[in-house]
């Protein structure tokens, strides 16, 4: 595998490197990619995995149908995976329970750090679960936004557990 799609690849497991989703020993682990088939479209910038697709670092795996990622040399611009549902879990740093989470689409925006949770998204950990048709995470902010703009019939659920 050239060293671009390594490179490309590792930008994904960004999201590992906040605090907030995950062990600070993660980003020092390998990355592990599973899938039925993988494309590298070295000229559009795009790699693309399918089938099963199954991606771990340290405590953190995604499941999905299709990763997709999209950046040229070295940086990537955003990754984009989508299934019935895509799944993740992962181990924070401290005292905090393991955080999973589930949509038909998640897409990270590298250059604004930004992880978009949409359709069907839920947030779950330590009991407490964060559910919304569009669940969006700023990582640089430490900001959580929820909700679907374009509809006022979609409605944001939280159900938080006491603390003990």
């Amino acid at each position: 595998m050239k060293l671009i799609n390594l490179l490309t690849l590792a930008v994904l497991f960004s999201i590992a490197s906040s605090p907030l989703w995950a062990l600070s020993s993660d980003k020092q682990k390998p990355v592990e990619v599973e899938a039925d088939s993988f494309h590298l479209d070295d000229e559009k910038k795009v790699t693309t995995y399918t089938g099963n697709v199954i991606i771990t670092q340290g405590s953190m795996e995604i499941m999905a149908d299709k990763v997709t990622i999209y950046g040229a040399r070295g940086t990537t611009e955003k990754v984009i995976a989508t299934g019935k549902p895509v799944k993740f879990k992962q181990q924070p740093d401290g005292q905090q329970g393991l955080i999973r989470g589930r949509a038909n689409r998640f897409e990270y925006l590298t250059a604004k750090d930004t992880l978009v949770l949409i359709d069907n998204a839920t947030l779950w950990q330590g009991g407490s679960t964060f559910s919304s048709d569009r669940i969006v995470y700023d990582s640089k902010r430490s900001v959580v936004k929820a909700g679907d703009k374009k509809s006022s019939s979609k409605r944001v659920k939280i159900t938080l557990e006491p603390a003990k």
